[in-house]
């Protein structure tokens, strides 16, 4: 039995019958405060930091959560991936380790499943979604460092793995304190070069360049280095995070205390109730939205404490703006402020799980597309399944991701042909108006989306949109028939009748429609759909 199970079981009669798993993550996240500063303290030997975490992780696993299966669960994992890539040189190393992770993720999901495990009970799939990412990343990197450099794209080569670690730095990685339990999860590269100090490395020219403010110098062992180009000495500064990270764990508090004050009052699953049905559709759309939004804050909490634990020890690092100022970003899951104003669903989905975003896209998305060729079809399924399965096997998981990718068509759609109107010379001072629109529809409907997300159950999820007449889905069908009737030909003689009146000024305006593909061209979110980059911009081509 744990050692603290009587004290989180006091707390939580304390606290109302608050789950005492949900007071153990909590606990968890806070206490990688200090154990950050002291990890940040520790001599600058990057074995004694693996140990670190690894010693950190077991003690979380067995005396906190009791999940001592969870631990062996991990390492099993890992060693096995390992081997795998170790002995299996060819493609067919990554890909092992793939079905292999992936494989194992969806039995302990469907075990989860049967035995109806509710997720006010934490086990072993949450620490082994994190694993996975962690892991099939690992073995892509692996196999990158095997081949030529001209077959890399600037990406791979940036994560390459040119030697294997040992076990002792693979499993320091795989255990990290800050990000074990509930991400975030990055790159391996990205975890060497903040253990052996390579990712705090400053050449004098660049310092002086930047005018970094004064930093604190490292370890007098590591100063002593030659740079193998300018042969001078090689220094390594680490900046101090401190005021970043006590950000982040200050907006993680706030929005513990609006769980707390208001938040529980406001459960998706009351909408299951008759009190619900009996309000008005309008009450009934609002209570969605707030719900949804509350629903939303507790992974706000996680993320924004998970990701200023990592920022206080150093890893959170990613180099300097032009001004000389340190860059905290690095595990940057969420971007609140982005998401909640978003005006379209692009730029919302682009700022949420970025971490998995970013997996998905450049371990998924772009590593089924043959080289040289432009990702298909089976390139979007591909990651479409890959997201589904990680996930978990819960209708409402489907549920949330299809009816997403019918959303983002419509926003497309939209976009393409509305925004053009408020670009004209005409229209361009209701584009204010425009925004305001698109960020109300794209919020209502993104709420609306994710009702079976937070609900799981099929049935449920049809008990709720039928009390709401399915009014997302009915915006859809409507939507795509009013431009499958000719609508879009309407705003088009809209647009053009405007144009030529300013033919004396201008040759053509045009829309752009910027169909990019390839890396850093195509934009992954978490529903595993690919969205192009499509601004439905309008551009002014004077004469010439």
């Amino acid at each position: 039995m744990p050692m603290l199970d009587d004290f989180f079981s006091k707390l939580s009669t304390l606290a109302g019958g608050v789950s005492t798993d949900h007071l153990k993550m909590i606990f968890t996240l806070l206490a990688s405060y200090p154990v950050a500063l002291i990890y940040k303290r520790l001599p600058h030997n990057p074995n004694l930091k693996h140990l670190f975490s690894i010693i950190i992780a077991i003690i979380v696993l067995f005396e906190v959560f009791d999940l001592s299966n969870a631990f062996y669960v991990m390492l099993g994992g890992s060693l096995i991936s390992y081997a795998i890539i170790y002995f299996v040189k060819g493609v067919w190393g990554p890909r092992l380790v793939f079905l292999y992770a992936l494989g194992h993720l969806s039995i302990n999901h469907i075990y989860r499943q049967f035995n109806h495990i509710t997720y006010d009970k934490y086990d072993t799939t949450g620490p082994q979604m994190v694993l996975v990412i962690k892991l099939t990343s690992f073995a892509f990197n692996v196999f990158d460092g095997r081949r030529p450099n001209k077959e890399l794209t600037p990406y791979q080569k940036s994560k390459a793995i040119t030697s294997m670690p040992s076990i002792l730095e693979y499993l320091g990685y795989i255990f990290f304190f800050g990000g074990f339990m509930v991400g975030p999860a990055f790159e391996f590269m990205d975890y060497r070069q903040f253990t052996n100090m390579e990712m705090f490395r400053v050449d004098e020219k660049t310092k002086n360049h930047l005018q970094l403010k004064p930093l604190k110098l490292v370890n007098e062992h590591f100063n002593k280095k030659s740079d193998n180009v300018t042969g001078g000495p090689i220094k390594y500064y680490v900046p101090n995070g401190m005021i970043p990270a006590m950000c982040k764990l200050g907006f993680g508090i706030f929005f513990i205390l609006c769980i707390v004050t208001f938040g529980n009052n406001y459960s998706v699953d009351w909408a299951l109730s008759e009190e619900f049905k009996n309000t008005s559709f309008f009450n009934k759309l609002i209570y969605i939205q707030i719900a949804s939004f509350c629903a939303r804050l507790k992974y706000y909490i996680v993320w924004l404490l998970a990701e200023g634990a990592c920022i206080l020890s150093g890893l959170g690092f990613n180099g300097y703006d032009d001004h000389g100022n340190a860059i905290w970003n690095r595990v940057t899951n969420v971007d609140i402020i982005a998401y909640e104003t978003a005006d379209n669903i692009k730029s919302l989905l682009d700022t949420w799980n970025m971490n998995t975003n970013k997996w998905l896209k450049n371990y998924v998305y772009l590593r089924v597309t043959p080289p040289g060729k432009k990702p298909n079809f089976f390139s979007t399924i591909a990651t479409f399944g890959t997201s589904a399965i990680w996930h978990g096997f819960y209708p409402g998981y489907y549920l949330t991701f299809i009816s997403g990718a019918f959303v983002q068509s419509v926003h497309r759609t939209l976009r393409r042909n509305i925004r053009p109107i408020f670009l004209t010379p005409k229209f361009s001072s209701l584009k204010p108006l425009y925004d305001f629109f698109g960020w109300l529809f794209t919020q209502t409907m993104i709420h609306y989306v994710v009702i079976p997300f937070n609900i799981l159950s099929l049935r449920n999820t049809l008990t709720i949109w039928k009390s709401l007449y399915f009014c997302g889905h009915v915006a859809i069908i409507l939507v795509n028939a009013a431009f499958w009737l000719g609508f879009n030909k309407v705003i088009a003689n809209i647009v053009d009748e405007d144009l030529k009146k300013k033919k004396g000024q201008v040759k053509k305006w045009k829309v752009e429609r910027k169909e990019r593909d390839g890396e850093g061209k195509v934009a992954i979110n978490e529903t595993g759909i690919p969205l192009e980059f499509d601004n439905g911009s309008v551009c002014l081509e004077k004469e010439e």
